[in-house]
């Protein structure tokens, strides 16, 4: 009875091909993992707009309450309850990252800032004299702009 012939083996072939696999899934596991981290990131700035947009709502009842607050008398125990709640509000919105953005005095800027008025003044041409409306921001992102008095030069 004849022998079989053991058939060819490419070991150089195999590992080849093994090698190529192995890089295959390696880049599909990280393509993975970016796409994941890419889905985490976008939930999350999905959730600050959702936390902006909400605070950006209740922006114009504190801005009405600190308009109220300025005529309210000081030694009154109802008028130093209503400034306590007014802290308590305020240190919520300095946690979840809101700041008011402090105008006058500083050069205008289009991108964070609302021009409603313009005035001839003897100082630098640009400036904010007055702030009519307070603006905020939450990090970068300006939720709300001031509403500001710019100077001009006197003619």
């Amino acid at each position: 009875m004849p022998k079989k012939s053991q058939p060819k083996i490419d070991i150089e072939a195999i590992l080849q091909e093994r090698d190529a696999n192995l890089a295959g899934w390696k880049r599909a596991l990280a393509d993975l993992d970016n796409y994941k981290k890419q889905v985490e990131k976008e939930k999350e700035m999905f959730v600050q707009f959702l936390k902006a947009d909400a605070i950006k709502k209740l922006l114009p009842i504190m801005d009405n309450w600190e308009a109220a607050m300025k005529n309210a008398p000081k030694d009154d125990e109802w008028a130093k309850g209503i400034t306590a709640i007014k802290d308590q509000l305020d240190d919520f919105f300095k946690k979840e990252g809101l700041e008011r953005i402090e105008c006058v005095g500083k050069k205008f800027d289009p991108t964070c800032h609302e021009a409603m008025l313009e005035a001839e003044d003897e100082g630098e041409e640009g400036m904010i004299l007055e702030e009519f409306e307070p603006g905020y921001r939450i990090g970068e992102r300006v939720i709300k702009y001031p509403k500001v008095k710019v100077s001009k030069k006197k003619v």
